[in-house]
Parts: C-alpha cells; sequence; structure tokens
C-alpha cells in the first residue's frame, strides 16, 4: 500500500510540474494506478495517519492535473471537429449514390 502511496504521489508530482499537458498514455497510466490505489484504500478500510498524509498530498495535485486532462480533451475535441468538418465538405462535392449510377433510355 505504501509503495503504490509513493508511486501515485511521485507521478502526480511530475505530471503536475509540466508546463504542457503530457501524453495521453501518461495520462492513462496515471489513471489506471490512481484507480488501483483506490481499490487498495477500499479493501483496507482503515487508513493510518501516514497514509492519509500521503494521499491529502496526492490530492493537492488535483487541479493542475485536472486542466492537463482538460486540455487534452479540449484538443481531440478540436481533431474531432476538424474530422467531421472535412468528411461534411467531402461528402458536399461527392453527393451518395449518384456517381455509379447509369441512366437508360429506351424509346420506342
Amino acid at each position: 500500500m505504501d509503495e503504490l502511496l509513493r508511486l501515485v504521489l511521485d507521478e502526480s508530482r511530475q505530471v503536475s510540474q509540466l508546463d504542457q499537458p503530457p501524453d495521453y498514455e501518461r495520462v492513462e497510466r496515471l489513471v489506471e494506478t490512481r484507480q488501483a490505489l483506490t481499490e487498495a484504500v477500499e479493501r483496507k478500510g482503515k487508513l493510518t495517519q501516514q497514509e492519509k498524509l500521503l494521499i491529502r498530498e496526492i490530492l493537492q495535485y488535483d487541479p493542475v492535473i485536472m486542466r492537463h486532462m482538460q486540455r487534452l480533451k479540449d484538443e481531440a475535441m478540436q481533431g474531432l471537429n476538424r474530422l467531421n468538418t472535412s468528411k461534411k465538405q467531402k461528402a458536399a462535392y461527392n453527393p451518395p449514390g449518384f456517381q455509379d449510377s447509369i441512366m437508360f433510355n429506351k424509346q420506342k
């Protein structure tokens, strides 16, 4: 438990000290490690005073980490918007259903 607490604390410190948001994989690892810590705390039940202090220290980095995560979310949203706009523009120039059709005129 102490090792997991220190691992989360170290990673939280490192991520919060970055000027730019970390890459998605690093944030994902941090979230997974924090989830493992949460599950360990739930299994253990009662925490020692030292463990409570470490958790409080981890929580102080949350606002910075949340800002980084929000930036990553905003970047992903902008990328999706660009893709959707591109698809709409492409669809406007290539209407579906008429490219491969052939019309026969049978007159008697």
